[in-house]
């Protein structure tokens, strides 16, 4: 039997958020070692980029005893994985060249990619399905700040020479104020929280926050589950769409539009079983 050397390696995730940045350390066998999360840094992408390049390096320090042999960095917008570079209107980018300063700065080889593609990549090589048959295509649809879809098709991500499409003008019958809207700025936290707000929800202020909602749901706020299980209605009309336009073999959804609030997925698919026209 051969078993390969893992010890003394690593490889880097770094996950470029419009709020947030995860920085994760993973060993060969795809398995976390450890994360952290941090602000994304404002600014130009070069202001932005050169924070996070020294705060990865401060991270790696912890890790002396392991050689990185590659960084994988992952975006929201549109990306460009050839070229490296990435426009993100809500971090104000335009072709900002992601991969060139990253990989300057850090002294690794790095690539970047459509976050929600590198899920769907993820859930091929280390999820559930890698059991599927090879032939048949899968939906993944993410939600959190920023909404996303990669389509999976014959084992495989399908991602455009120019980069994954968007979802984010997707139309929205109506948002969670009862207004006609596009999709990522209708279920975005951002704008749940304003919705709530606007609703008299929660107060605004420090406590502002999906956290706060969450746990005011949880404990019998009416108008938080009422507000979350529409997000959850929104979110399956979406889907149903995308069902409906590519009738893809399944469907999986991520992000913690989903995952935080379990308890609204039974909405999600009954919005998307009565929107849907196929069978």
């Amino acid at each position: 039997p051969v078993e390969v050397n893992h010890q003394p390696f690593m490889t880097l995730g770094v996950h470029i958020g419009a709020r947030t940045t995860s920085i994760v350390a993973t060993d060969l066998l795809g398995r976390t070692l450890d994360a952290i999360e941090t602000p994304t840094p404002q600014g130009t992408p070069a202001m932005t980029l050169a924070a996070l390049v020294e705060t990865t390096k401060r991270y790696l320090r912890r890790w002396h005893k392991r050689q990185v042999l590659w960084v994988g960095i992952t975006v929201g917008g549109i990306v460009d994985s050839v070229a490296g570079t990435v426009t993100h209107p809500r971090l104000g980018w335009s072709s900002a060249p992601v991969g060139a300063l990253m990989a300057e700065g850090l002294s690794l080889r790095v690539s970047v990619a459509s976050h929600v593609d590198a899920i769907a990549a993820a859930e091929l090589i280390l999820g559930l399905r890698r059991f599927e048959t090879p032939s048949t295509t899968s939906l993944y649809v993410y939600a959190r700040e920023t909404v996303g879809y990669a389509l999976v098709i014959g084992g495989k991500v399908h991602t455009p020479a120019r980069g994954p499409g968007s979802i984010a003008g997707l139309p929205v019958h109506r948002d969670l104020l009862g207004q006609p809207a596009a999709l990522e700025s209708a279920v975005s936290d951002d704008a749940v929280l304003r919705a709530a707000q606007a609703l008299g929800v929660m107060p605004a202020g420090e406590h502002a926050s999906i956290a706060w909602l969450l746990r005011a749901a949880r404990s019998g706020n009416d108008g938080a589950r009422t507000l979350l299980a529409d997000r959850g209605r929104v979110l399956g009309e979406s889907i149903a769409l995308l069902r409906d336009l590519l009738n893809p073999d399944s469907i999986v959804v991520g992000g913690q539009a989903f995952t935080a609030y379990p308890e609204a997925m039974a909405d999600v698919e009954d919005a998307c079983a009565q929107r849907s026209t196929l069978p």
